[in-house]
């Protein structure tokens, strides 16, 4: 029997006892719009986000989460807040290629914490920050310090859980 959907299968499956052979059929047409499944899960990689992600996401694997060493070879993201495409998905993950940037905001892309200085939010990151993401540069030379903020590449899988805010950028 064919099924359109997983779900369908799954329901059918749990009845069933003995051996089952699974053929995927990653072409096939979708029963209810006739689209091909390939062009159902092409990824649109012109499409830029930004994302903000929970502070685990940029820490390194550890004993109690080690998420980043199976999935990322232990590559955390540099920012909390970065923009880019995403590459890739999964039911619980997004495979994103991302970038840093700068721009005006009252909390700090890195940190997460609240800036107090006009200065850092001009440029969204603070002095203590900037130091930890490789920026060496006068805290009040923002154009030298969003140049070195867009410089700031990563890509790997995120969690969806741990998207805070997703924002497409036009």
């Amino acid at each position: 029997e064919k099924f359109d959907s997983v779900e369908r299968a799954e329901s059918l499956l749990k009845t069933i006892s003995g051996p089952i052979c699974i053929k995927l059929c990653p072409n096939a047409k979708n029963a209810n719009t006739g689209e091909s499944r390939a062009n159902m899960s092409k990824i649109d990689d012109v499409t830029q986000y930004r994302i903000t992600v929970k502070a685990y996401m940029t820490k390194e694997a550890s004993p109690e989460f080690d998420f980043m060493a199976k999935w990322n070879d232990n590559n955390p993201m540099p920012l909390r807040t970065m923009q880019g495409t995403i590459e890739k998905e999964t039911r619980g993950m997004v495979y994103m290629k991302l970038h840093g940037f700068g721009e005006r905001t009252v909390t700090c892309m890195c940190c997460g914490k609240e800036l107090k200085n006009p200065i850092s939010r001009h440029y969204g990151i603070g002095p203590i920050c900037m130091g930890k993401v490789g920026i060496v540069a006068d805290i009040e030379d923002v154009d030298t310090i969003k140049e070195e903020l867009e410089k700031i590449e990563w890509k790997g899988w995120i969690i969806r859980s741990s998207i805070i805010d997703k924002v497409e950028v036009k």
